[in-house]
């Protein structure tokens, strides 16, 4: 079942995905317009560098839709890693646009026009400086309140169209004191940029599809060793994205302890679980009678 605090959290990422889109959208405009009017190949190289932030804001918007639909008999585990889908989506968008640069760059170096900076192109690459940096500091403020891995990653994205902006002015500077191999010195360190964010965000989407710990197992058993019935925990795992973890854990009670009491036990383990990790929305514990020695088939590190 979606929580009260789910639904409030994608309303919200929501929100910050529609202001920070229109944004993207006008900066990437602006610099794609000048940067082509200019054969500028480094400031066309950061307005498809924004183009991709605003479509993967659209591809956000887009996974919000789905994310949050209920469990059904075909997704029993609900609809949650559209999101991790929509991220990794992002993550080709930048391989895409790195291919795109490279053959910008190319076309400097092998003839055409040189670039033609003026204080209109200066002016307008500070603006989008200034811009992206506000807007990934809001994405990122936004990402925690609403524990959004696709803000963050967004947000992890607008930082590297921010700083690899400032490679573009560096670039533009050079060409006005007469080196024109600036710009593309300048769109290479974009690329750079771009290569970097994206190895960010589809490293994280890999932690998720491989089922990475999100929990640390001895975190855990802490709170599964707070209560004098347990006599001992292992086997702990953990997966899923950052609010959405599934955990399981195997304890042992005392072999002749009621059902009923061991029933008991573990609900008010799982409540203890619920406090301690509120991020863990569904808890699947194991009881064992407890033996000097677990014969269940598991593996001797999780033991």
């Amino acid at each position: 079942m979606v929580s009260e605090r789910q639904i409030r959290n994608r309303d919200g990422v929501r929100r910050v995905l529609i202001v920070t889109l229109s944004v993207h959208l006008l900066i990437s405009a602006t610099k794609l317009v000048v940067g082509y009017q200019g054969d500028i190949v480094s400031l066309q190289a950061d307005g498809l560098h924004s183009l991709f932030d605003a479509l993967s804001n659209l591809i956000g918007l887009f996974a919000l839709a789905y994310a949050l639909r209920p469990p059904d008999p075909e997704h029993p585990y609900g609809h949650r890693k559209v999101e991790v889908v929509a991220s990794l989506a992002i993550g080709i968008m930048l391989v895409l646009a790195l291919l795109e640069i490279a053959r910008g760059i190319w076309g400097g170096l092998h003839g055409g026009r040189p670039p033609q900076v003026g204080p209109l192109a200066l002016g307008v690459q500070c603006a989008a400086v200034v811009g992206a940096l506000l807007i990934s500091k809001y994405e990122r403020s936004r990402a925690k309140r609403y524990d959004s891995m696709l803000l963050e990653a967004d947000s992890d994205h607008t930082l590297s169209d921010a700083l690899s902006g400032l490679a573009v002015i560096a670039g533009m500077l050079l060409v006005t004191w007469g080196i024109p191999t600036g710009d593309v010195i300048a769109a290479a360190v974009v690329m750079v940029f771009i290569g970097f964010a994206a190895y960010r965000v589809i490293r994280t989407v890999m932690d998720v599809m491989v089922d990475a710990s999100f929990l640390d197992a001895r975190e855990v058993c802490d709170v599964a060793n707070d209560f004098k019935e347990v006599l001992s925990c292992h086997h702990v795992r953990s997966r899923g994205m950052q609010d959405s973890v599934h955990l399981d854990l195997h304890i042992t009670l005392a072999p002749e302890t009621p059902l009923e009491e061991a029933g008991e036990v573990m609900l008010k383990l799982k409540e203890a679980l619920h406090r301690k990790f509120p991020q863990v929305v569904d808890i699947l514990i194991q009881v064992e009678p407890h033996k000097p020695k677990h014969y269940q088939d598991v593996p001797e590190q999780l033991l």
